[in-house]
């Protein structure tokens, strides 16, 4: 009798743990199930994070590009409205280094004609001529490279600014190479003045002893 008290109470006993246990190993853990969503949750807030932040670098990226092309737009414009007055201008100082390079040449050759028809020598005349030469080469290089910068100014073109500094520095080499000519020419004169000073003295001194 107490051994069958004894089965029956470690049967309901291992009965009252199964019925306990069960449960337990059946149903998953609440904590894990909202762990779950919430790392769903962080995702999808990360991803739309990102999402928004291409958006808004593209859409700066877009206004820059086109707040750069209204810019090109613009400049181009301007530059197409200066364009004929530019054209003008370095047209103008092209003809007008030509016309004292021209003038300078005009000077020389008088001056070594009247020295041929007097037919006064001086010893540095050949050393003056030769240096005139140089500077008148010089000069005409100048020119021809204004000249040729003028005409190659368009606001289409791939660097108008480029060509508009060439230009410049042209023009300045150029006036550079007219003073050197106008120099040399100066020289010449100045030589061809002295053989008719020292002719001018020796007549008069021979028709003092006659």
């Amino acid at each position: 009798m107490q051994l069958f008290k004894k089965v029956s109470i470690l049967g309901i006993g291992a009965f009252a743990f199964v019925a306990i246990a069960t449960p337990a190993l059946a149903v998953p853990t609440p904590n894990a199930h909202a762990q779950t969503q919430t790392t769903e949750q962080q995702t999808t807030a990360t991803d739309k994070a990102t999402q928004a932040r291409q958006v808004a670098e593209q859409k700066a990226t877009d206004a820059k590009a086109s707040a750069q092309t209204r810019l090109a737009d613009a400049k181009l414009k301007a530059c197409q409205n200066r364009e004929k007055a530019i054209t003008n201008i370095m047209s103008r100082l092209a003809d007008r280094g030509q016309k004292q390079l021209d003038l300078f040449t005009t000077i020389a050759d008088k001056t070594e004609a009247f020295y041929d028809t007097k037919g006064n020598t001086i010893a540095t005349y050949d050393a003056l001529v030769a240096d005139l030469a140089a500077k008148k080469a010089d000069a005409q290089t100048a020119v021809d490279t204004i000249k040729s910068t003028s005409t190659t100014f368009t606001c289409d073109g791939t660097d108008p600014k480029g060509v508009v500094s060439s230009f410049k520095d042209s023009l300045k080499a150029e006036t550079a190479a007219l003073k050197e000519y106008k120099t040399a020419v100066k020289n010449l004169i100045v030589g061809v003045k002295s053989a008719q000073g020292v002719t001018s003295s020796d007549d008069k001194t021979t028709g003092g002893n006659q």
